[in-house]
């Protein structure tokens, strides 16, 4: 995984406003449209959990959906952008590996079953911790929570290497395939091999389709780019 101290220096170096980060797309074209994919699988009235929370942008506006959102970030920078830029009063932001086995299990101990909120982690972890945040993903559910996850595949690198070798202007995307190997770092799974490592590792996909993920970049043309990405609406299979 990209480390802390990475992404600490990342979130460090951007402007304050919103929309700074590549992925930080204004709600109404992100969470708002993720909402509807999961809503009819969820109980509403569960916390949820944003993990990689970044600025805070989507994790407060999807806390006027849920009595309780925790929005967590392994960069210490994004978590106090989030607190500062993002506040609600039924929103707490907080610093935290989830991958640690004994930090997901104190969030568990505190929050109970809760919905969880993954937008684009897990293309940024390395293979073997895949797995690792999948199985804390689990365990955070415990028996009725769901999972959202959107998350960048293979065809997503592929459009990105594209562009950028086509010569296109995309100095956010290009400034993370510098720092991070966005467009080269091999992505989570490739369409439907993405469900099956959800499944793996003890998520029942309940439903996965193709989203966009609108991007504060644009194009040449200069319509926003939008990159091809997967989602998938998931739970932990039921105890006997």
């Amino acid at each position: 995984m990209t480390g802390a101290s990475s992404w600490d220096a990342f979130w460090s170096a951007l402007p304050a406003e919103p929309g700074a980060a590549l992925w930080d797309s204004a709600p109404e074209l992100t969470a708002a449209r993720h909402l509807p994919l999961f809503r009819d699988h969820i109980d509403p009235a569960l916390p949820l959990v944003d993990l990689g929370c970044g600025s805070g942008r989507q994790t407060r506006w999807l806390a006027r959906h849920f009595p309780r959102v925790v929005g967590v970030d392994i960069a210490e920078a994004a978590v106090e952008l989030a607190a500062a830029t993002h506040p609600a009063p039924n929103v707490t932001y907080r610093r935290a590996d989830v991958l640690d086995e004994d930090t997901a299990a104190a969030l568990r101990a505190e929050c109970g079953d809760v919905n969880v909120y993954l937008r684009g982690v897990l293309h940024q972890l390395a293979p073997g911790d895949r797995g690792r945040m999948l199985t804390a993903v689990a365990r955070l559910l415990g028996r009725t929570g769901v999972l959202f996850a959107q998350e960048l595949t293979e065809r997503t690198g592929w459009y990105v290497a594209e562009l950028l070798a086509g010569g296109a202007h995309l100095p956010k995307t290009a400034g993370l395939a510098a720092h991070f190997d966005f467009g080269a770092r091999v992505a989570p799974a490739h369409d439907g091999r993405l469900r099956l490592l959800f499944e793996q590792y003890g998520l029942a996909v309940v439903d996965d389709g193709d989203i966009a993920l609108h991007t504060t970049e644009h194009t040449p043309d200069g319509q926003p780019l939008e990159l091809p990405t997967t989602y998938l609406v998931a739970r932990a299979p039921a105890r006997p």
